[in-house]
């Protein structure tokens, strides 16, 4: 009976001690002494950019280090680091000009120190960097861009032209943060037109525009009623009512192409376009629900034929064309979209073919890897983009 009376006044006493313990991820107490200054101040100017290095005050209480500059816009842009830091960065800079930072640190009472101020400049912005670097050349319905983004920084690449209202305004923009990289701004009439290009960073700040005079070369959308499926031997049974006729029915949303399921990789079909033509561009669409995901095409080889064989050999009657590999942008792993993503999937998967591709009528779409890694292809729909004069 003692023993347990005991074990009962320990209880108790673990309560009331467990109740008393208060929060000490706080400070123990508020004061109003602010901390010492940053000392050992150095500098590295970086693209856009300063790498700002310190040496932190003795006070045991500091909590972050703040630094502050103004753009010559009067905007206040400022950067905060823990106490575990030893070093800062402060990016967003738009030119190579000389600027004023101010540095000071913040301790556990919200005491502010006095401040140091440190100049910085700049080096080139990546913005102008990758504006140096652009090429820009005709392609089929538009302009071709070419660009070196060699930091791979968070960029958008603006084209201009002329609108229907005869304003000078962005016809396309690509967001981009890939070494190199390429893309064209298309539904352009073949005749001479001015377009601009410029580049803009994640703050806003933009190179200035280079303008240029380009004469688009011609394409058109080909007609879909025209095109049907083709039946030549090895190539891939599908299923009923997946007909490759679904893939000409105008929607990306409804009627899908089926191989069956004991397909195997790789795997094509046939189709006749219904002319002959120079091809410029082949876009397809994934099946809406599963982008990135299952048995939608990957990585595609796209061959053309003026008079193919009826034995359904790739003999000397085929021309590769194109071969193209499809990409996420956000690089999230299956089954995670982000807005791009989404926005990438909606636009469809594009394949550009050579500016000197010969003339052919039919087209035969080569699966040499899905999505999933499985056996069969799944999707919604082609488009195609040539030149039938």
């Amino acid at each position: 009976m003692r023993q347990q009376t005991r074990n009962y006044i320990l209880c108790i006493m673990l309560l009331a001690l467990c109740a008393c313990e208060r929060d000490t991820s706080g400070p123990v107490a508020k004061d109003n002494t602010p901390p010492g200054p940053l000392s050992g101040i150095t500098v590295e100017n970086l693209h856009g950019a300063a790498r700002i290095g310190y040496t932190l005050p003795a006070d045991q209480d500091l909590l972050y280090v703040k630094a502050r500059y103004t753009t010559p816009e009067g905007e206040v842009r400022e950067t905060k680091v823990s106490r575990y830091n030893r070093s800062l960065v402060v990016e967003g800079f738009g030119d190579t000009s000389t600027y004023t930072v101010t540095l000071s640190v913040v301790d556990q009472s919200e005491n502010l120190s006095s401040s140091t101020d440190v100049q910085v400049r700049p080096l080139s912005p990546p913005a102008w960097q990758v504006r140096n670097s652009i090429e820009v050349a005709p392609d089929f319905g538009g302009i071709n861009v070419k660009y070196t983004n060699t930091g791979e920084a968070n960029l958008a690449i603006v084209v201009l032209a002329n609108d229907s209202l005869g304003e000078f305004s962005p016809i396309e923009t690509s967001y981009t943060n890939l070494k190199t990289g390429d893309f064209s701004a298309r539904n352009m009439p073949a005749i001479p037109t001015r377009f601009g290009v410029y580049v803009r960073d994640r703050w806003n700040n933009r190179s200035d525009t280079m303008i240029v005079q380009l004469t688009p070369l011609f394409e058109a959308l080909l007609d879909r009623t025209k095109m049907k499926g083709v039946i030549l031997p090895t190539d891939e049974p599908f299923y009923a009512g997946n007909e490759i006729e679904r893939l000409f029915d105008g929607s990306t949303t409804s009627g899908a192409y089926h191989s069956t399921e004991t397909a195997r990789m790789p795997q094509w079909f046939t189709y006749d376009m219904g002319v002959t033509a120079q091809i410029s561009r082949l876009v397809w669409f994934m099946r809406p629900g599963y982008y990135y995901t299952l048995h939608n095409p990957k990585v595609v080889e796209i061959w053309g034929s003026a008079n193919p064989n009826p034995n359904g050999s790739f003999d000397a009657s085929w021309i590769l064309l194109a071969k193209a590999t499809q990409t996420k942008p956000s690089g999230l792993p299956e089954g995670q979209l982000s807005q791009a993503d989404t926005e990438a999937a909606l636009a469809g998967f594009t394949v550009k073919f050579p500016l000197n591709s010969p003339r052919v009528r039919y087209i035969r779409f080569k699966t040499l890897q899905n999505w999933s890694g499985g056996s069969y292809v799944n999707f919604y729909e082609i488009k195609m983009w040539g030149d039938t004069r």
